[in-house]
């Protein structure tokens, strides 16, 4: 940038009193007035970059929206989403008291969704205005509350119908952290995209909801539509509980970050709320940047085994591909993925009283599978493996 010039004038009557005032000024100055005035420079250009670059995506989602791409909604905005007619504001999760560090009741929608919070700066929704799920994440961006990096987040809610996901191009093209909160129907229609996302290596983070709603309305976890994913090569993770809704979505985000691919973190249907102990932001970002920092240069699968690791050192809780719960000595074992694992273990005291020889083996990486893993976790006892399935029809179970 040029020097600063300083002129005084009044006007030919006083010239001798106009130096005497350019002089005072001048005196006045800060020795590092040059330093200030870049320092102004750098972060105005800083501030022109950024606004530019928020212009070049809304400027894609709108375009995609005028051509009429089946996965936009014509109504797309960023601050001005309304929340769910369903779920008024001051029930959802306080995102203060998330952020804070300590325990706090949340059920497994707002524990995903604070994670996806807090590691993007762009979240898409893709549920029905009348379901619960992405409420949180929506109303948080209305309030512009900003995410584990400092920065303001933005949150769209999008149709789900063919083609849905097409919107996700463009905010990765931008550079921005992308996640998505989905429902259970939405997967399938995303499938497509997530393939040619995995084949680019983009790293994005989608939280799907494995549900389903019964006869009466009632929400039950179905893993028909989200193993939709399998096909795609994106990785998958599961969770059950609140905790682990929390907890693995935030190991979803570092694996994502550090191995550049899609990752599908599949929750279980909605749940009452829970006391979770949650990473505050500081945490969270710290332990991405480590899981980057340390293993971005190995294989996908070594990085979700380092991720796991990482996460018990800093948080305390341990998580793996294949966790095995029950006797020593089982002869029979269910294998299970997310809500059914956990019905099963929670179901083992009352029969390990009787000394019945069983266990349970939960998956938790379903992709990309470990054979090795998988048997490793068994008791050289077993005999017998039966698989629990969690879902409409047998020929999606089978996928397990």
């Amino acid at each position: 940038m040029g020097g600063l010039q300083v002129a005084v004038t009044t006007n030919g009557v006083a010239p001798r009193v106009a130096q005497r005032l350019l002089k005072e000024i001048v005196g006045k100055l800060p020795s590092d007035l040059e330093s200030q005035l870049s320092e102004v420079a750098r972060l105005n250009a800083t501030a022109a970059a950024v606004e530019r670059e928020r212009q070049s995506v809304v400027a894609k989602l709108e375009s995609a929206v005028d051509a009429g791409s089946p996965g936009l909604s014509t109504a797309v905005t960023a601050a001005h989403t309304p929340a769910p007619e369903s779920v008024a504001e001051d029930e959802l999760a306080d995102l203060g008291s998330l952020r804070s560090g300590a325990t706090t009741s949340v059920d497994v929608q707002a524990a995903a969704a604070y994670a996806a919070h807090a590691l993007s700066d762009l979240c898409f929704v893709y549920a029905a205005p009348e379901q619960a799920l992405g409420a949180a994440a929506l109303a948080w961006s209305r309030r512009a509350e900003k995410n584990a990096f400092g920065e303001w987040v933005s949150a769209l809610r999008m149709q789900t119908r063919a083609g849905a996901g097409h919107a996700l191009w463009g905010a990765l093209a931008s550079g921005a952290r992308v996640a998505a909160i989905a429902s259970a129907e939405s997967l399938p229609h995303m499938a497509p995209v997530l393939t040619e996302l995995v084949d680019r290596r983009q790293a994005l983070v989608v939280h799907a909801s494995a549900e389903s709603m019964d006869a009466s309305g009632l929400a039950q976890t179905d893993h028909a539509d989200v193993l939709a994913a399998l096909q795609t090569g994106a990785v998958l993770l599961a969770s059950a509980s609140p905790q682990e809704a929390h907890d693995v979505a935030v190991i979803a985000h570092a694996v994502a970050a550090a191995a550049s691919v899609p990752v599908v973190h599949i929750a279980s249907a909605a749940t009452d709320p829970e006391p979770v102990r949650t990473a505050s932001h500081k945490q969270m970002a710290a332990f991405v940047a480590s899981v980057v920092t340390t293993y971005s240069r190995r294989a996908v699968a070594e990085i979700i085994d380092a991720a796991f690791t990482e996460f018990r050192s800093a948080f305390g809780r341990t998580y793996s591909r294949f966790e095995y719960s029950g006797s020593s000595s089982a002869e029979t074992v269910f294998v299970a993925l997310g809500q059914p694992a956990a019905d099963a273990v929670e179901s083992l005291p009352a029969l390990l009283r009787e000394d019945a020889r069983v266990g349970v083996l939960s998956v938790r990486a379903l992709r990309p599978w470990g054979p090795e893993q998988l048997v490793a976790g068994l008791p050289a006892s077993v005999r017998r493996v039966v698989l629990l399935r969690c879902a409409r029809d047998a020929a999606t179970a089978d996928a397990l």
